[in-house]
């Protein structure tokens, strides 16, 4: 039998001993995890080993930590300790306390008992049931509590005392407000940017008089800038800008963005971006940069809804040259509906889309139509949405986009003063009869030196055989509405002018208005349609264009109109002056054929028209005799 040989220097495996059993010695030593103990691990002095260093093939040890590093016992022991409740306290005592103290900490502030006392004053000032006298007492006591010690000045600017100020701002007398405002309008600039005092500025210019809301903008000279691009002070900027300046002071506001040489000094003659270089060009290069640095600062807070800011854009991007107004307009796209609120704003909008790239247009497009009825019905913006239609090469994407929404909204357009100028665009474009001249030109002008590439004509074809359809079932499905006032009558004439002679269309015109109980409503007062001046007008010129209508060999109004007026009808026309002027304009303009057909009718009615004494009626005897 074979022996396994051990040697010498092999011994049996020590027995790992637990955290706290004796070492044999009678003392109890920590044990790691990897079974070392704490003596194993510290090396003697001048053994040669390194302290805490690697050698070769052995690895630090892992329960080794750096000086000055707490254990995580340690840090769970503390948070057991902080998170212990204490046991029997008395919580509404605490509350109580906690509360006093609030109260000592409030009491040492300088002028807390004027404060208590002012607050208490002002929620009564609000009560709806307080006298007349008893509310002009309230105010002349908290006047007199406020005035004359700096007291306005540190109330303006909490959250708490602001609203007192606004009280006395929209309840006090004239002699009040006047005695406020020049102890606060010094104060305007720091007001301006804050939460609170913003709204007292603006109190102070909706109850001031003339003379102070001119100090308060007066008062803002020098600091414009700092102001517009503040995003608490810029809508109160805007409002006294837009609502309460006078020329000459926005004037001097806008100057301010031209460059630092115009913070303290004004120039009376500057009205225009352009002013400023105008005697020496050399200055053209540092002025358009202030302007551009300016706007910049404005266009990345967002802050563009400003009509001092529109209509610095507008000058800035007429004067500057072809790469700041692309970088321009690059940033501008995606804010065409803000810029689009002020006549300066539209024309800074109408720009961007002459002079943008078609990436730039197609932004613009799409921006637009989330808020595209708001705009066609919008003083200045219905301007924007003009251009659009006027220079806007591809029409497919146009009609997907905007023409398809405004021919969506077409009856709520019609009613509407400006939205009715959009509609006419789509059939009437460029009519000098509907659209100022000084407006087309305008609109010729930046066409012409836009990047288009279709010819107006093409344009305008396009987009008629788009919308012409639509705009005719619209007609044949209610005429009535399309009749009921003079706009709307022109409007329909438009519509009627610019497609090709439709029996049915024609049809449902004349099925209103044969009717004898037709009425309208003119100066709030209902009368017969065919006595309505403005629609009796928009039904001559309907007949007056049955000629071109026969030159085209198309079906004509009034051929369709005499087959079928019945008797009952030319009873109350003829007994009409406008009735009888509107049968001459029917005859005049007729064919032979309908002539004919009128002498036939109208002959059996001779002698109900020989009665009649309006002008109206001898002429058309004349005629038919």
């Amino acid at each position: 039998m074979k022996i396994k040989a051990t040697s010498v220097e092999e011994a049996p495996p020590k027995k790992k001993l637990k955290t706290g059993q004796s070492n044999g010695e009678g003392k109890k030593e920590k044990i790691s995890k990897n079974g070392e103990s704490k003596g194993d691990k510290v090396s003697k002095k001048g053994s040669g080993a390194p302290k805490y260093g690697k050698t070769k093939n052995q690895s630090l040890p892992t329960n080794l930590k750096k000086p000055g590093v707490k254990s995580n016992s340690t840090k769970q022991l503390k948070g057991q300790k902080n998170n212990a409740k204490p046991e029997n306290v008395d919580w509404m005592e605490f509350k109580q306390k906690k509360k006093e103290l609030k109260l000592k900490r409030k009491q040492t502030k300088e002028g807390y008992d004027v404060i208590t006392r002012a607050k208490k004053m002002g929620e009564d000032l609000r009560k709806k049931n307080l006298k007349a006298d008893e509310k002009t007492n309230l105010i002349n006591q908290l006047h007199n509590l406020l005035k004359s010690k700096g007291h306005y000045s540190k109330f303006l600017l909490a959250h708490d005392t602001a609203r007192i100020v606004q009280w006395l701002l929209k309840y006090s007398s004239e002699a009040i407000i006047n005695e406020i405002s020049i102890e606060i309008i010094p104060s305007t600039v720091d007001m301006l940017q804050s939460k609170y005092g913003s709204h007292c500025v603006k109190r102070l210019l909706k109850y001031g008089s003339t003379d102070i809301r001119r100090k308060v903008v007066d008062s803002m000279m020098g600091h414009s800038v700092k102001l517009v691009s503040h995003s608490i002070s810029a809508p109160i900027v805007e409002y006294a800008y837009s609502t309460w300046a006078t020329p000459l002071q926005k004037q001097l506001l806008l100057q301010e963005f031209f460059g630092e040489l115009y913070t303290n000094s004004k120039d009376n003659d500057v009205k225009h971006i352009s002013d400023v270089y105008k005697n020496d060009r050399s200055l053209k290069t540092a002025t358009l940069g202030a302007a551009k640095a300016n706007l910049v600062r404005i266009l990345n807070k967002s802050l563009l809804d400003s009509g001092l800011v529109q209509t610095l854009l507008c000058q800035f991007l007429g004067e500057c040259t072809e790469e700041d107004r692309k970088e321009m307009i690059g940033q501008l796209a995606s804010h065409i509906v803000v810029i689009s609120n002020s006549k300066d704003g539209a024309r800074a909008a109408m720009q961007c889309i002459w002079h943008g790239s078609n990436k730039d247009r197609k932004i613009i497009m799409k921006k637009i139509k989330e808020h595209l009825l708001d705009l066609c019905k919008h003083e200045h913006g219905h301007c924007v949405i003009i251009t659009l239609l006027d220079c806007i090469d591809d029409t497919v994407l146009l009609h997907k986009i905007v023409l398809s929404d405004i021919l969506k909204f077409s009856k709520e357009l019609a009613v509407d003063d400006w939205g009715r100028k959009v509609l006419l665009w789509l059939v009437a474009p460029a009519d000098s009869s509907k659209f100022h001249p000084l407006f087309i030109n305008e609109l010729i002008a930046g066409r012409e030196a836009s990047t288009c590439k279709k010819t107006p004509e093409i344009r305008r074809k396009e987009i008629l055989d788009y919308s012409i359809s639509t705009l005719f079932d619209l007609v044949r499905s209610d005429s009535s509405f399309w009749l009921s006032n003079a706009s709307l009558a022109m409007e329909l004439v438009a519509i009627i002018k610019s497609g090709a002679g439709d029996d049915l269309v024609h049809s449902s015109i004349v099925d209103v208005i044969i009717q004898p109980d037709w009425m309208t409503k003119e100066n709030n007062k209902e009368i017969s349609g065919i006595e309505n001046a403005g629609i009796h007008m928009a039904l001559k010129k309907l007949v007056q264009f049955d000629k071109t209508r026969s030159e085209r060999n198309e079906s004509t109004f009034g051929s369709v109109l005499i087959n079928k007026l019945e008797a009952d009808t030319v009873k109350h026309w003829l007994s009409t002056n406008r009735g009888c002027f509107f049968l001459v304009a029917l005859y005049e303009n007729g064919c032979e054929t309908t002539q004919n057909k009128m002498k036939t009718k109208l002959k059996k009615h001779v002698q109900v028209l020989k009665k009649q004494s309006s002008q109206g009626a001898k002429i058309l005897l004349s005629k038919i005799s």
